[in-house]
């Protein structure tokens, strides 16, 4: 399987991340996000160091998502039940892990290949 690689841009330093054909777009995209979020955050407390700087987005994102199951439509009504729910965000989680230690592998690999 051949692997794309799209550069994103987060407080002026460009990453280059791995990702599936096809799936460019949305890494490019949820880059974007993260880089509001960042910079969002660099207009309010100002250049206080990246890791910093990037370990405040994560929780913000965190936040969001746990709002947004929190928030989520009710098992009585027809929709997933809880347990469901909890499953099927395990499952994307998994997933999303999956594809980020396939791009950290094919970082290391070109990085070793320079």
């Amino acid at each position: 399987m051949s692997q794309s690689v799209v550069t994103i841009r987060l407080n002026g330093t460009p990453y280059q991340i791995g990702c599936g054909p096809g799936e460019e777009a949305r890494v490019s995209a949820l880059g974007a996000e993260v880089e509001e979020l960042l910079q969002s955050l660099v207009g309010s407390v100002g250049q206080i160091g990246e890791a910093r700087l990037l370990a405040m987005v994560t929780l913000i994102l965190a936040d969001k998502l746990s709002e947004a199951k929190q928030g989520g439509p009710t098992a009585g009504d027809g929709a997933l039940s809880t347990h469901d729910a909890d499953d099927e965000a395990a499952r994307a989680i998994e997933a999303a892990a999956d594809r980020i230690a396939a791009m950290a592998t094919a970082l290391a690999t070109r990085l070793s290949n320079d």
